[in-house]
């Protein structure tokens, strides 16, 4: 009897999760060129609005990356971003506006803390399942936006307060960045760096997160959790712990946003911005790191495209306060609508696998043809 042994170089199919050594190669020269790409866009880009747009989605990634880890990874439904957000935000106030702290130190607090509330959270949500959690986390969001608007201390009531500024060599980076009398970088720019800045770290955290033990603790317990149990996973400090995680992530992004924008009320804190999140997750590819910001880019940059758009399209109006007929804005959020539909029909992977379809076809013709 004879055996027959097959080579990866004769072998069509691939194990999963395998990488050629060609692939581990061109990853990180791949992700060097992404970066100085990113670098770059504040120097070429010279529209306030597509950098505000940029810089949004920026911030965006940063709570869609939380997303990732507690439904993509970990498989738990989770609608609490709205809820985690301001925890963040209302912690920075209170640490970078009553108590004057810099932002190396409300910025880490702010994960802290709202951490600290998804891990307190937890424990009732791990006893629930899929939409009966879902229905949970809504819960949490009603709860807390009844919190932000009688804790009048804290939170300013319906009026709102200042956010925490990001001052760095004394300066406000919502002023700019000046050297003297020349202005270095304007608004944009230096926020776009720093925006960036703490999306590459929380990038780097989720990566290592995902090829760590506590990332394949994750995916076992979402694939099947008693299966997880039975192998020794502690699945309820493991479903606690991608909470705590995501209410992290989540509580940086709302501390960027209120200070990006510079006062924060409870009113941006809603069910609407939790839904939003998990569209951004779901269009950009669930569980994916590349995909939270090709998903924030989507969602932030579609409304100004259609509203540009519309002045070449006679029947859109631009003025959203028209009765009757289509504008701008209710075109904006048909067509986003339609992506979503779109994605979950014919590709669930997101625009994640749109935007590596063409690479791949170009890699497997070379293969092909240097056999």
């Amino acid at each position: 009897m004879t055996a027959t042994v097959s080579t990866p170089e004769t072998t069509a199919e691939v194990a999963p999760g395998f990488r050629r050594p060609s692939q581990r190669r061109r990853g990180p020269w791949a992700v060097a060129a992404w970066v100085v790409l990113m670098l770059a866009v504040p120097l070429l880009v010279s529209s306030d609005q597509w950098m505000g747009v940029g810089i949004f989605a920026l911030i965006a990634a940063v709570g869609v990356l939380g997303i990732q880890i507690v439904m993509g990874l970990a498989g738990q439904v989770s609608i609490a971003t709205a809820a985690f957000m301001p925890i963040g935000a209302y912690t920075a106030a209170w640490l970078g506006v009553d108590h004057g702290q810099p932002f190396w130190v409300w910025l880490p607090a702010s994960a802290v803390v709202a951490g600290i509330g998804g891990a307190l959270f937890a424990p009732i949500a791990v006893r629930m399942r899929g939409h009966y959690l879902g229905v949970a986390t809504l819960g949490l969001v009603f709860i807390a936006s009844y919190v932000w608007e009688v804790w009048t201390d804290l939170t300013g009531g319906s009026g709102g307060r200042v956010a925490a500024p990001v001052v760095i060599n004394g300066q406000d980076l919502l002023d700019g960045y000046w050297s003297g009398d020349t202005q270095v970088l304007t608004l944009f720019q230096a926020w776009w760096y720093f925006a960036f800045a703490v999306l590459l770290v929380a990038m780097v955290v989720t990566w290592n997160i995902k090829r760590s033990r506590l990332g394949r603790a994750f995916m076992a317990v979402r694939d099947k959790d008693l299966a997880a149990g039975v192998v020794g996973i502690p699945v309820t400090r493991t479903k606690t712990t991608a909470f705590a995680i995501s209410s992290a992530f989540a509580g940086v992004s709302g501390s960027l946003l209120a200070a990006y924008m510079g006062y924060v009320t409870p009113a941006q804190w809603s069910l609407t911005l939790s839904i939003d999140f998990i569209a951004m997750a779901v269009i950009g590819g669930a569980g994916t790191i590349a995909g939270a910001l090709l998903g924030a880019l989507f969602y932030k940059a579609m409304p100004e495209a259609v509203n540009w758009l519309s002045t070449y399209v006679p029947f859109v109006s631009q003025d959203a306060k028209v009765d009757g007929g289509l504008t701008a804005p209710l075109l904006s959020q048909m067509l986003f609508g339609a992506a979503i539909l779109l994605v979950l029909l014919f590709e669930p992977r997101g625009l994640n696998a749109l935007v590596r379809r063409p690479f791949h076809w170009a890699r497997t013709r070379r293969e092909r043809s240097a056999r």
